[in-house]
């Protein structure tokens, strides 16, 4: 799989020169900050460990990871220099593949998500072992957004999600952390949500989004046509949904393989535009984080693409479901569940 580290602060650290910078901390006078130079080799070592977590599957991945890498430093730099845990973002693992034949045995997280939680954690642990205060990956479920589309019952998206963070609890996976949607948008809800009220308000928190986020006058064709980033991620999710549809909606008298791909392409463009209304417009992302997304980028607009595979984001972050999130993640499809990662997965949540 591949994150793309995704820079959410539009401030850059001013980087000056090599110059040892002996100013003193404030709080902490007999605390020296660290020399330019200091901060710059952490940073790099960090953004190194981080860079082998790329599936690197491509030709030009070693190619794009260094056109990426200038911007991924700077937010990088920012923790250094202000001697704080590295905080970083992941949209991902939505839900179980819809395709229960082929990809998946149930609804809910099994060995593949699994692997893919311990390979995220022991990647915030290789920081720890370089970098004292260490890293924390916070997995943001964007599963609401999309479970719709996909026939994917609220039910399930809901016990999903808690398995998924039973599981990380089981076993020990300390430096991963979970955020659900409403946790970043300001949707009134219960203060504990359950299973009950988690579904009853599944469609409000919905119609929240896309009312407040949403634009009217987004044309997903013209931005097919023109961002070549759009066009990557629209050609995946047509793979995936064929395959993760197709006894969901099975070929008959009345639908033909003709009427299911025209079909399909209409979903796929669907789940584009909630891409962008997804995270884009959340508070969260304006913190400054290192935000890692399971797609492929070809570097337009902005997106740096970290670890990628076969999906692409948009200009703005649009972070698919992510079924499994590693390379190991992509095993799914063999693995107990036998669902391709998302980006590369041939098939996605």
């Amino acid at each position: 799989m591949q994150f793309i580290p995704q820079v959410t602060d539009t401030v850059a650290p001013t980087m000056q020169s090599n110059a040892v910078e002996v100013a003193m901390d404030e709080e902490n006078p007999n605390h020296a900050s660290r020399t330019t130079m200091e901060v710059t080799k952490i940073s790099n070592k960090i953004l190194d460990i981080i860079f082998e977590y790329a599936l690197n599957k491509f030709n030009n991945t070693v190619e794009q990871l260094a056109v990426g890498r200038p911007q991924f430093l700077s937010v990088i730099n920012q923790f250094i220099i202000d001697e704080a845990q590295l905080q970083m973002c992941l949209p991902a693992f939505p839900f179980k593949s819809a395709n229960k034949v082929d990809k998946v045995f149930g609804i809910l997280p099994d060995k593949a998500e699994e692997l893919a939680l311990e390979r995220l954690n022991s990647m915030c642990i290789r920081i720890g072992d370089i970098y004292s205060p260490g890293a924390k990956l916070t997995i943001i479920s964007d599963g609401l957004v999309y479970n719709d589309l996909l026939g994917i019952p609220d039910r399930d998206t809901w016990a999903y999600g808690e398995a998924l963070r039973t599981m990380a609890v089981r076993k020990g996976f300390d430096h991963i952390d979970f955020s659900r949607l409403r946790d970043l948008v300001n949707f009134p809800l219960p203060e504990k949500l359950e299973e009950i009220t988690y579904v009853a308000n599944a469609t409000n928190f919905r119609r929240f989004l896309f009312n407040n986020y949403g634009k009217d006058n987004f044309d997903i064709d013209h931005e097919i046509a023109t961002n070549p980033d759009t066009q990557m991620t629209y050609l995946g999710y047509r793979r995936f949904l064929e395959s993760d549809l197709k006894y969901i909606f099975p070929l008959s008298k009345s639908r033909s393989n003709h009427a299911y791909k025209r079909d399909v392409k209409y979903l796929a463009k669907q789940m584009l535009i909630r891409g962008y209304v997804n995270i884009y417009p959340i508070p969260f992302l304006a913190l400054q984080v290192l935000q890692l997304i399971i797609a492929r980028t070809g570097f337009c607009g902005g997106s740096q693409t970290l670890l990628s595979e076969t999906f692409a984001p948009l200009d703005p972050p649009i972070y698919r479901r992510a079924q499994g999130i590693h390379e190991l993640a992509q095993y799914k499809n063999r693995i107990h569940d036998s669902v391709a990662l998302q980006r590369r997965f041939d098939g996605g949540w």
